[in-house]
């Protein structure tokens, strides 16, 4: 795991001001993926329009009423299953806001 939070905080270090900044912002998306893959999980992020968005979501399987549709998934944003919209959102990994 220790692995996959450097890589991603490389991926993110030039959205930040240190590598620091970027390694804690990377811990905050693995610690918040693990989270929905155990339940249900309230989280907010920056949409790409720059509003704020408050999100329920989860990766949890009995929560997901979705078929796999075999669109391909990006390094660059974590999607996820909003429980308030009833579908799978994505948003751009710097943009959590925690």
């Amino acid at each position: 795991m220790k692995s996959l939070v450097f890589k991603t905080a490389w991926q993110i270090a030039s959205n930040f001001g240190t590598f620091a900044e970027a390694l804690k912002h990377a811990w905050e998306l693995i610690k918040l993926k693990f989270a929905m893959m155990k339940g249900v999980v309230e989280f907010s992020y920056r949409k790409v329009d720059g509003s704020i968005r408050t999100a329920v979501g989860t990766l949890q399987s009995p929560h997901v009423n979705y078929e796999y549709k075999g669109k391909p998934s990006t390094n660059k944003t974590l999607a996820y299953y909003d429980l308030e919209q009833g579908g799978f959102r994505c948003f751009k990994i710097e943009n959590l806001i925690y």
